[in-house]
């Protein structure tokens, strides 16, 4: 693939992530912190289309220019977000290359699940008490397998849409 073609498609991929990342913040939330992550679609459609870099930089600018949108930049929230972002990129690209056979869904949850354990992780050492984490683990793992299925479902129906798409470009 071309240079340009690939800039341009990572291009869009970002925008469309952060744009996802703001409008979702308008969805009622299940519990407070959590929400459906519809931008990590995009991030996990990078990570297998473009590569782990190209995931990082995606995720990175979804969290910053992101959170500057939502006036919440190096806020608690911020901190959050990031965090949980790097550490589950890392883990879906850990899950792509040494588990074979795991479906896409399987990734999502799997970057879904690090993503909370590591938002819990922070804000019981930084803002609440060890014991907390005990009571929030749970409920908070069972709504991100949800999302994370959810999640993980629509980026399969997209990357096979857009696999399709990117095929027929690269040959005309």
């Amino acid at each position: 693939m071309q240079l340009q073609n690939r800039i341009a498609y990572i291009s869009t991929f970002t925008a469309a992530t952060i744009a996802l990342f703001a409008i979702e913040t308008l969805f009622p939330k299940p519990a407070p912190g959590i929400r459906l992550g519809l931008a990590n679609i995009f991030i996990l459609i990078v990570l297998l289309t473009y590569g782990y870099k190209e995931a990082l930089l995606v995720g990175l600018l979804k969290s910053v220019v992101g959170s500057i949108i939502l006036g919440r930049f190096l806020s608690p929230s911020f901190l959050l977000s990031i965090s949980g972002t790097m550490v589950s990129i890392n883990v879906m690209w850990i899950s792509i290359r040494y588990i074979k056979g795991l479906s896409l869904v399987g990734i999502s949850i799997l970057g879904a699940e690090s993503h909370i354990i590591t938002q819990i992780l922070i804000m019981s050492s930084l803002f609440f008490g060890k014991t907390s984490i005990q009571y929030l683990l749970p409920p908070y793992i069972l709504l991100s397998l949800i999302a994370g299925s959810l999640t993980g479902i629509i980026a399969y129906w997209l990357f096979t849409k857009f696999k399709r798409k990117l095929i027929i470009a690269e040959i005309t």
